[in-house]
């Protein structure tokens, strides 16, 4: 079967955005500029950019025929030898441009794929990786092979005609999928297992457009030492740490893969398994960074792929980062002002990460209860799952055989405690933070 399309480092490559009338300039110069970080990624530079302005796509090259021509000379002149446009293409246009061109030629998601399968680590992210691309691969799997002859049946001449090479291998790619699909759901329930155990736990998830510094928003909430690199989508493993050791109740804290414009619908799918952990949340911080110049296109697009998972209409606070390197020092106020329950920090400012980690279990807090009561001292399991589940107040060990405790934690966790609670007495809890 055809491999994979891969990119080497220390290629030179020419960058194609194509404006429609009701396209936003703007917009497409920031997708061009986006394209330009993610072949940094892969450490391939880029020689040129062209824009085209065109009423409609053309179906045999996405360009005009002249614009086609210029971009042929522009790569001879800068020496590349890679063309990527900023738009799906379709196998005929891909097999075109490349016959004029002379270079090879590729699109965003094709990018993107291969960012993917070099940063996945894990079984489970290599696994969802490799359905994305063969399900990019099999419609452009294309005819031009030199062995596409029929097989022919064995050596009786009333066989007929067999399948075509291309044939076979578009099957065999659906055979792979299969089997690749099936692992994954195999891998999907150790993890809805693995889960299952956090069930009784606090749970917030990360999230937020590619490179706008969730992994150092964990790392400095968690003391975590995760890799966090100024480049697109370094962690596509879904990591958990406990927010803070000594906070009671426990919390948990997850950091997923990054979001980004555009991105290739078959990862969405592919990565659900591990979204997952976003779903599966009581809370989600949406980390966005304040000093992008398009901060707000980056927020729709997160807005966007949560949508597609159904973690639209979860509890969110909004983490305005980076706001050391914001120019307009009005602009993080002004942010806040508009997005209730948000905050605004540096990541890499240690008073400004413990006021995150407060405002997290603030809103937490807010819907505590607290509750009274006497568990036998010989309870020691009960003790310790009180312990880790909930803030104790006050203790009273004074009562022979029997310990009296004023607790504040979730619902659920005293609602775990009932046959303990005296006399049913529960209560609001309240706000200490």
């Amino acid at each position: 079967m055809q491999k994979y399309q891969e990119f080497s480092s220390g290629l030179t490559a020419i960058v194609v955005g194509v404006q429609l009338p009701e396209d936003n300039p703007q917009i497409i110069a920031d997708d061009l500029s986006e394209l330009v970080a993610l072949l940094s990624t892969l450490g391939i530079s880029v020689g040129g950019r062209v824009v085209q302005k065109r009423v409609k796509l053309s179906p045999s090259c996405m360009l005009g025929t002249g614009k086609v021509e210029e971009l042929r000379d522009l790569a001879k002149a800068c020496g590349a030898r890679l063309i990527v446009v900023d738009r799906p293409l379709a196998p005929p246009q891909i097999r075109n441009l490349e016959e004029i061109t002379c270079c090879q030629v590729t699109d965003r998601s094709g990018i993107i794929l291969d960012i993917f399968a070099r940063h996945a680590r894990t079984n489970q992210a290599k696994t969802q990786v490799e359905i994305a691309r063969l399900e990019y691969l099999l419609p452009r799997l294309s005819g031009a092979w030199t062995h596409l002859h029929r097989q022919r049946g064995g050596g009786l001449a009333s066989r007929g005609m067999g399948e075509k090479q291309i044939e076979v291998d578009r099957r065999r790619a659906r055979e792979r999928i299969a089997r690749l699909k099936a692992q994954l759901k195999q891998i999907a329930r150790e993890k809805a297992t693995q889960r299952k155990s956090r069930r009784n736990e606090l749970k917030v998830a990360l999230v937020g457009y590619t490179n706008s510094g969730k992994t150092t928003v964990m790392n400095a909430l968690t003391h975590a030492k995760f890799q966090a690199k100024n480049a697109l989508f370094v962690t596509l493993d879904a990591n958990v740490r406990v927010l803070d050791p000594a906070t009671r109740p426990k919390i948990l804290l997850s950091d997923t893969v990054g979001f980004i414009r555009n991105l290739p619908h078959s990862l969405i799918e592919s990565f659900k398994s591990t979204l997952d952990e976003v779903i599966d949340a009581d809370l989600l911080l949406h980390v966005v960074d304040l000093s992008h110049a398009n901060y707000q296109a980056q927020m729709d697009a997160t807005r966007k792929v949560l949508g597609e998972i159904g973690a639209d209409t979860m509890p969110i606070i909004t983490v305005f980062n980076k706001i050391d390197q914001v120019e307009d020092r009005f602009l993080p106020r002004i942010m806040r002002g508009a997005h209730p329950r948000s905050i605004a920090i540096s990541a890499l400012n240690d008073q400004d990460v413990v006021r995150l980690r407060d405002h997290i279990y603030a809103i937490f807090a807010e819907n505590f209860v607290c509750a009274d009561l006497a568990i036998p001292v010989g309870e020691t399991a009960v003790i310790r799952a009180m312990f880790n589940s909930c803030m104790v107040l006050s203790s009273d060990y004074e009562i022979e055989g029997v310990a009296r405790f004023q607790v504040q934690g979730p619902e659920a966790a005293i609602a775990r405690l009932k046959p303990y609670v005296i006399d049913g007495k529960k209560h609001a809890a309240v706000r200490s933070v």
